[in-house]
């Protein structure tokens, strides 16, 4: 973690000398013509609203604001009249309302027109979100500074000249966030919100209730805040690691803090949209009020990250108590949007409750995912008298989607594409694409997060509109929603390094057409929007600098090190000792780097003058006698391949934090034959197999080396089964098996898989995984 949290994140780029690109907007504008000239502020300048147009003077103070802060100028709020004004030599910036059909433009709420001009600067909508939107663009073709929280000296306050025509692809354009796992203060909420609206952004999902947290005042139930709002511990490290923190752990938010962020998202045009989960992920719930569960409890705020089996029970009781919870949410938020969770919802409670196979023979229900689909349709029919939409997570499809519900797709596209199928609305949120959470790049060197791997070019790669369905379906795709959820996010420092700049990606996604987008030119702006993160002491990620490397191994066992960083300006530079690069070590050449014996490469990305941008890249390359050689299995690894073909001979040992460095085998043995090419003295054989019992991931039961010298007949080297197969949670088995100068060209080693998950796993009777890695011969 101290590799991560610091002040480097922050400071970094800002000695980076980048060409200022001059005009930088994110997301990208639908039109822009770039013309000669600028417009400079200067202490003279106006900002011109509309006479008798209140809804424009907030944001005319905005700028000025933002202008008094970082340039101690005080730019005068003047009114005109709108007849017969003409903004030329006007030598102001001017807010100036327009009809929805203007000239050959039709505008929408969101769409505006930016002009930009020697004399004068003219944003142009027909509703005051459109003037907002108009605004940040503006903001982003001042001067990098105007974001600054204090006076920036002698900056040059100028505009280059163009004309933008402007208009989301999409009407929905959102981020969620956790508060249930763990809680973040008021203050972080409206920075969060500050930056969504930066974004041109529209939507804050509030993701308030879950196992592990109730963080909304609920008057008429206080114990929801008093009970459901504390946990007794947190887990620590991963999931897999299950350890605890013992610390008591808590928070909420009264119903008065509510309204005021609501409040505050309103003046930056974000809709906040609250999400009471439901019928599951709800232990915190269920601790407060044990009568709503099937078991009547006794129940605990959940302390581990994942899924409970204990859910809501649909009694009366239980129905009348949501309903009373969603009228007071509902007074709270003005949103047209409710969200009821409806995902992960296990049938176990259900399946063992009398109560519920008797309710399900009354309403003819034939099972479980009918009878969730009976208590989200009860949840809807609610909201809708209530003037209310419901928006579920892809499981509510199951059993049959309820008549009023926008569809969440997280699981894949494919709960997008069944609901626009089915003519309903959906947002699409996938994890492979939408998740903020995973790793953004080398999980060694990365704060410990969730899993999965998720860099920057693949956010900005996605396209919410799925193939196969047809154009009047795609109206149905309401847009792109990116998700934060914060089991492994503890504090507002970490959670924006997880968010940014992956949500300044995604908000490209949502706003600008697919076949409009270009990655090189994003990366460009991207520069300049760091610089703006860095004045709004946003806690970004330099991921995007990082160094990677792969392998391949030549003909003489020597390891052809290849680097690379997305960013084509930077200069890697590396060292082969194991020793920090600096602005003094090696430059890396496309030739790439040769590891001839053991060897910790590390490398890392400078500016042209010297400064380090992204984290190190560190890497251990193992050379031995079966380095580069081919092998044979007998049969072939599920998913996992060791990151590159020949994993397990590529020089790379696998790394207990990165599944992805390892083969791996579902329920299969390993039987794997190398050749060596020629016949040898052998006096070693060394593997390391991983166990990560929570990932399903066990030791082998049983280990043998083999070797031959023709390939055909193997005499046993050492046969040994392994012990301790429980022990603790994570570890990796390394293990060298001696072969005493035996003569052999080929080496087969066999281990038998773990076989079925035993009884006492949450996984029981299903097949254990086996992972192994680097196969050396000396």
């Amino acid at each position: 973690m101290k590799k991560f949290f610091g002040v480097i994140a922050l400071i970094a780029l800002s000695f980076y000398s980048i060409a200022q690109n001059k005009y930088a907007i994110i997301p990208k504008p639908t039109q822009l013509v770039q013309t000669a000239g600028s417009f400079v502020v200067t202490a003279q300048t106006k900002i011109l609203i509309p006479r008798n147009n209140p809804d424009l003077r907030p944001l005319a103070e905005m700028l000025a604001e933002r202008f008094l802060i970082t340039s101690s100028m005080t730019l005068n709020i003047e009114e005109f009249d709108l007849t017969g004004f003409a903004p030329a030599n006007t030598k102001a910036i001017i807010f100036m309302p327009l009809s929805p059909k203007s000239g050959d433009k039709t505008l929408g709420e969101e769409d505006y027109t930016l002009k930009v001009e020697a004399n004068s600067v003219v944003m142009s909508a027909s509703t005051a979100k459109g003037e907002f939107y108009a605004l940040q663009s503006l903001l982003q073709l001042l001067p990098t500074e105007i974001y600054s929280s204090s006076a920036a000296n002698g900056v040059k306050w100028s505009i280059p000249n163009c004309s933008i025509y402007d208009r989301p692809q999409f009407g929905y354009r959102g981020l969620m966030l956790d508060v249930s796992r763990h809680f973040f203060p008021v203050s972080f909420i409206k920075k969060y919100i500050d930056l969504l609206a930066l974004h041109k952004m529209n939507t804050f999902h509030w993701h308030l209730t879950d196992d592990q947290g109730w963080r909304i005042e609920i008057k008429k139930y206080p114990k929801l805040t008093e009970i459901g709002s504390k946990r007794k511990e947190s887990m620590e490290g991963h999931f897999t690691d299950q350890r605890f923190d013992g610390k008591p752990y808590g928070g909420f938010y009264t119903q008065e803090q509510i309204s005021e962020v609501v409040k505050y998202a309103q003046k930056k045009f974000v809709n906040v949209i609250p999400e009471i989960e439901m019928p599951g992920h709800a232990m915190a719930a269920l601790a407060a009020y044990p009568e709503l569960g099937c078991s009547k409890g006794p129940y605990e705020v959940g302390v581990k990250w994942g899924v409970y089996d204990d859910v809501f029970c649909p009694t009366e009781q239980t129905f009348s108590f949501l309903e009373d919870v969603l009228t007071e949410v509902i007074a709270l938020f003005p949103s047209n949007y409710v969200h009821i969770g409806g995902d992960e919802c296990p049938k176990v409670s259900w399946k063992n409750s009398p109560f519920c196979q008797e309710l399900m023979k009354k309403e003819g229900l034939k099972d479980e995912h009918e009878l969730q689909s009976y208590f989200i349709k009860r949840i809807d029919k609610f909201l809708t008298s209530k003037g209310k939409k419901m928006i579920g997570w892809d499981e509510i499809l199951e059993g049959g989607i309820s008549p009023n519900a926008t569809i969440m797709s997280w699981r894949g596209i494919e709960g997008g594409i069944e609901a626009v199928k089915q003519n309903h609305d959906a947002i699409m949120t996938p994890g492979s694409h939408c998740y903020l959470d995973a790793y953004q790049s080398d999980p060694s060197s990365e704060p410990v997060a969730i899993g999965g791997f998720l860099p920057l070019e693949k956010v900005y790669s996605y396209n919410p509109i799925p193939a196969g369905i047809t154009a009047e379906q795609a109206k149905h795709i309401l847009g792109v929603q990116g998700n934060v959820w914060t089991e492994y996010i503890a504090t507002p420092s970490h959670a924006e390094y997880m968010v940014f700049p992956r949500a300044s990606a995604l908000a490209e996604v949502g706003w600008t057409a697919n076949n409009a987008k270009d990655y090189k030119d994003f990366t460009t702006r991207l520069k300049t929007h760091f610089e703006r993160l860095r004045f709004l002491a946003v806690n970004y990620s330099n991921a995007y600098y990082d160094v990677s490397a792969s392998s391949s191994v030549n003909a003489k066992s020597q390891v052809a090190v290849k680097l690379k960083t997305a960013d084509n300006g930077a200069v890697i530079r590396y060292t082969i000792d194991g020793t920090e690069p600096t602005a003094s070590s090696l430059v890396y050449q496309p030739t790439g780097v040769i590891v001839t014996k053991d060897a910790t490469v590390r490398a890392t990305a400078f500016t042209d003058k010297g400064q380090k941008l992204g984290k190190d890249m560190s890497k251990y390359y193992y050379i031995n006698k079966s380095t580069g050689r081919k092998y044979t299995l007998a049969s072939q690894p599920t998913k996992y391949l060791g990151g590159e073909t020949y994993g397990l001979t590529n020089g790379v040992k696998g790394e207990a934090g990165n599944l992805d460095t390892w083969v791996g085998f579902e329920g299969k043995n390993l039987d794997v034959t190398i050749d060596l090419g020629q016949v040898m003295n052998l006096q070693t054989v060394s593997f390391a197999f991983l166990r990560a019992k929570s990932s399903w991931i066990m030791l082998p039961r049983e280990v043998e080396v083999l070797v031959s010298e023709d390939g055909k007949k193997f005499t046993s080297a050492k046969k040994m089964p392994l012990g301790n197969l429980e022990g603790e949670e994570k570890v990796v088995q390394q293990l060298s098996v001696g072969i005493d100068g035996k003569k052999g060209r080929f080496v087969k080693v066999i281990a038998q898989n773990y076989g079925k998950l035993p009884d006492n796993h949450p996984g029981k009777g299903s097949p254990a995984w086996l992972f192994v890695d680097e196969i050396g011969v000396d």
